[in-house]
């Protein structure tokens, strides 16, 4: 028979391995973004209090939460992965943020950007999905939307600011460069 402290450490193993081991299993690894490179994104994206902000695979939400507590920025996080959501929400009720920050679990290239001031995205360097994500942009969001991508680039979109490892981006004033998106 299973001791309780077997038990209890096969659980926490279990935990932690999904923690760091999840993200292959939705889609991109985990790796949390710096507290420094989140002040560099809010800075890059011009947030400030009203600003429609949304972090596109919110991970455990502590970029969303951040631009809310910080500079009052309405925060959507996008994610897919249940437990991440789960553990977001229960984060975003403890700090009371409840009206400010909103995490949806779904695939972000199903969920429209429209009302998007600023977008975060960290994803791969898997050009299909970046290209879907950056056609996407382009077609909802309203021209001059600021996008920042940590570490991997669009293809075929310049970036206006190059700042480490973070690329920002603005969709173009033009509606020649807006194309029907297939998601």
């Amino acid at each position: 028979m299973l001791s309780l402290v077997s038990i209890l450490l096969f659980l926490l193993a279990a935990f932690i391995g999904y923690f760091f081991l999840s993200g292959f299993i939705w889609g991109a690894g985990y790796y949390p973004t710096s507290k420094k490179e989140i002040d560099v994104v809010a800075r890059l994206l011009d947030l400030r209090e009203g600003s429609k902000f949304y972090d596109l695979g919110s991970g455990y939400g502590r970029m969303i939460v951040t631009m809310s507590e910080r500079y009052k920025a309405s925060s959507v996080g996008i994610e897919i992965d249940p437990v991440k959501c789960w553990w977001t929400r229960q984060v975003i009720k403890g700090k009371k943020l409840t009206g400010l920050v909103t995490i949806l679990r779904s695939n972000f290239l199903k969920v429209n950007l429209q009302n998007a001031d600023g977008i975060f995205v960290f994803l791969t360097r898997e050009t299909k999905i970046m290209e879907k994500l950056r056609m996407k942009i382009i077609h909802e969001c309203k021209p001059g939307t600021k996008v920042v991508s940590f570490e991997h680039r669009f293809k075929e979109w310049t970036p206006t600011r190059i700042e480490g490892k973070l690329f920002l981006y603005v969709t173009p004033e033009s509606d020649s460069v807006k194309t029907p998106v297939d998601t």
